[in-house]
């Protein structure tokens, strides 16, 4: 079936990244430093990964009953259905948006995971991913949802970053912003956020004020120029193993040290 949500005019920003990386202080500089709409939170277009994977699952299991003509489900192709569900969420998002250029936060693995389908419906999409060091991710993770055990958050923030080094390759149009380093350099991170985003000066200038005066979420460590080692982290030795078991490989990837260098 030829597929009709690649003519969407429409031109999104998609924040992605881990729960305390970052992405409340991008969203809320662009949205209003930027004066671009959008919502603060997003939480609804991850919801078509699950569709998308229910559909592969359930056409996978019916596999032998594809060359069959007589079978209704024969004639019905699995592309067609997943490119209805795409029109519909495409369709669902656009009716809110109010303009063509519009904005999307939802902080966690399943955006990421639902890019592929997400470039699908909008071609020309931006992408900005925000990241943050394990060490202090999981310290702010732990201070602001203390119910969920450490070795969760450990993975949660290992599936968030590995799940971006398997689609950046995919994407035309993506920015990687490391949390630190809006801390540290507010005016070099406002302004690649405004050539990326082709804003004009006065709303470069709006962003890096926004970045100076309104700090992310103060939850856990303060940015400094000497980042927190492993060893004083405040962990038992045994979340230290946790640690390590689910996050080096990934960190490395990312060029992550454990001391206070904050890189390799």
């Amino acid at each position: 079936m030829e597929s009709n949500t690649s003519n969407s005019e429409h031109k999104p920003i998609f924040i992605l990244g881990s729960g305390r990386s970052g992405t409340s202080i991008l969203t809320g500089a662009i949205l209003s430093g930027g004066e671009i709409d959008g919502y603060l939170e997003g939480h609804f277009l991850p919801l078509m990964l699950f569709f998308m994977q229910d559909i592969e699952r359930f056409y996978f299991s019916k596999r032998a009953l594809l060359d069959d003509n007589r079978h209704m489900l024969t004639n019905i192709p699995q592309q067609e259905i997943e490119q209805e569900v795409m029109d519909l969420f495409r369709r669902k998002a656009e009716a809110l948006a109010k303009n063509t250029i519009w904005l999307d936060k939802s902080p966690d693995s399943a955006t990421i995971k639902t890019t592929p389908y997400i470039i699908k419906i909008w071609p020309q999409a931006k992408f900005i991913f925000a990241k943050r060091r394990g060490i202090e991710n999981i310290i702010s993770r732990v201070k602001k949802f203390p119910h969920v055990s450490f070795e969760q958050h450990c993975i949660m923030w290992f599936d968030c970053m590995k799940s971006w080094l398997l689609v950046k390759d995919s994407l035309n149009n993506y920015l990687e912003i490391d949390q630190r380093q809006i801390a540290l350099q507010p005016d070099k991170i406002a302004q690649e956020i405004g050539d990326f985003l082709e804003l004009n000066p006065s709303k470069v200038d709006n962003i890096k004020n926004i970045f100076v005066n309104q700090r992310p979420q103060s939850t856990g460590s303060k940015e400094t120029q000497a980042a927190i080692d492993i060893q004083e982290a405040g962990w038992t030795n045994e979340e230290i193993v946790i640690f390590r078991k689910h996050c080096t490989e990934v960190s490395e990837e990312f060029g992550y040290s454990e001391s206070s260098s904050y890189y390799l």
